[in-house]
């Protein structure tokens, strides 16, 4: 992917979450819309549910508990599905009969994988691509999850030197494109700024995926949001990275910030999600119950550890605390 007009266009510094927007989701050369050959070990990266039905498993017993709560006919809304899998999963783990009676909606941004994802859920799902269509096919009430999709959103880039925050983005210099900071007049809001002021230290903000989960909120009636992803809260986000989260994946080799620069368009782009934000966000609406699992908390009950697999994504320390659930469950207006 070719950079440098992109950057030239906007005086020779383009910030970091346009750049990923460029990098992810330019309808011709994004990896998300163009590129991404596949998820697990065909692709560049694997999710959990690549590696094990036990996520699929969890959310599928979590959906029935929900079910008598908010109704049996309670209807799915997956936001950004991969490659279908979990889907596939679910279907299976519910069996026959719970299908027949399944509303199952995916929601992706990229057509590829839309199309992908009908081909794998057939008659059992519809794809749409926006959260606000789903909600109103679901009446507004319905069990909302997403995994690993926080960090497939744009994020800003800043660092802190001499008692400063500066924004760091994109310029062409020498012909060469680098990182470079920027003077920022105004900090978005997030939990990082105060707790992470070391000198030279690298943060990243997920605006993008904010204004998202804000965006939204008004077609939720009622329901439960399950929203899986790695990271941390804020205190330990940061924890020995000095230079931040930001990060790419090729063919399952990881990228530094600088070598995704050469690979845009065909790597992954990723970031670490910062679940105090999250979590925060999440409380502003007070009838809303929130809870924050680490995922082996979630997993555990549904979990068989005499499996390989299973217990790789228990490991604790591993990817059972390196992954956190944030659930909300918004009761309906009595």
């Amino acid at each position: 992917m070719n950079l440098a007009p992109a950057i030239l266009a906007q005086n020779n510094w383009l910030r970091c979450d346009y750049f990923m927007e460029l990098a992810l989701y330019d309808e011709q050369e994004g990896y998300y819309t163009a590129h991404i050959p596949d998820i697990g070990f065909r692709g560049d990266f694997s999710t959990a549910v690549s590696m094990s039905d036990l996520p699929a498993r969890s959310l599928a017993e979590h959906w029935r508990s929900a079910c008598r709560d908010f109704g049996r006919n309670l209807p799915v809304i997956e936001i950004g599905g991969g490659n279908g899998s979990m889907a596939s999963a679910f279907g299976r783990i519910i069996g026959f009969l719970g299908r027949l009676r399944l509303r199952y909606y995916m929601v992706d941004k990229s057509p590829h994988l839309r199309q992908l994802q009908a081909l794998v859920g057939g008659s059992m799902v519809r794809v749409f691509p926006d959260i606000e269509t789903a909600l109103r096919h679901a009446g507004g009430c319905a069990f909302i999850f997403c995994n690993e999709l926080a960090d497939a959103f744009p994020v800003r880039r800043f660092r802190y030197r001499s008692g400063i925050w500066r924004e760091l983005g994109l310029s062409v210099q020498k012909n060469s494109i680098c990182w470079q900071e920027h003077e920022c007049a105004h900090l978005p809001s997030s939990s990082v700024f105060s707790a992470w002021t070391k000198e030279g230290q690298i943060v990243e903000v997920n605006e993008s995926f904010h204004q998202w989960l804000i965006s939204w909120q008004p077609f939720w009636k009622c329901g439960v949001f399950v929203n899986i992803d790695y990271g941390n809260t804020c205190e330990k986000l940061y924890y020995r990275k000095p230079q931040g989260s930001l990060r790419g994946y090729f063919a399952h080799t990881l990228l530094d910030a600088e070598e995704i620069l050469s690979t845009a368009g065909r790597c992954d782009i990723t970031a670490d999600v910062n679940f105090s934000d999250l979590e925060e966000l999440a409380r502003r609406i007070p009838s809303d119950r929130v809870q924050l699992l680490i995922q082996r908390d979630y997993l555990l009950p549904c979990a068989d550890t005499s499996d390989e697999a299973q217990r790789h994504l228990l490991a604790v320390p591993g990817a059972g605390d390196h992954f956190r659930v944030l659930i909300t469950q918004r009761p309906g207006q009595t």
